[in-house]
């Protein structure tokens, strides 16, 4: 892969992330991208708005869904170049995260012709794991 097709699905994936207005409310970042390898991070800073309690700084799981969801899709959409819609996801959540920033590791595991499948790790500011996820993607063109 050349600078210029990285330095392309950066820009992609960017502009893929500040689209919808769920993602202006959420405020997730890509920390970092490697299109060849297949690998996206995405940091997602912590917010009383997205707790489950009003008294303790910790996560809905709800939201520690959609961050699995957003970073498996940018991985994808980036080694594509374009969106791809979820068909099927599941996550583990593996301990809560309180009191803490997220960042959730995507990678490709299948980028076929019909089928995209991404496994997403989930980690508090500590380097924890929170949460495992598998995304399954229609990658068929539109």
């Amino acid at each position: 892969m050349t600078g210029d097709s990285q330095a392309a699905a950066e820009d992609f994936a960017t502009a893929l992330l500040a689209r919808p207005p769920l993602h202006h409310w959420l405020s997730p970042k890509i920390a970092a991208l490697d299109v060849e390898q297949g690998t996206i991070t995405i940091a997602l800073p912590y917010r009383a708005e997205l707790s489950r309690t009003p008294d303790q700084r910790d996560y809905h799981g709800g939201i520690i869904a959609t961050l699995i969801d957003i970073a498996g899709h940018a991985c994808l959409a980036a080694k594509l170049g374009r969106r791809v819609p979820t068909i099927d996801m599941r996550v583990d959540y593996l301990r809560g995260a309180v009191d803490t920033d997220l960042v959730a590791h995507a990678r490709i595991v299948r980028a076929g012709r019909t089928i995209g499948v991404c496994d997403v790790e989930v980690q508090d500011d500590a380097g924890r794991a929170i949460a495992v996820g598998r995304c399954v993607f229609s990658t068929r063109g539109s």
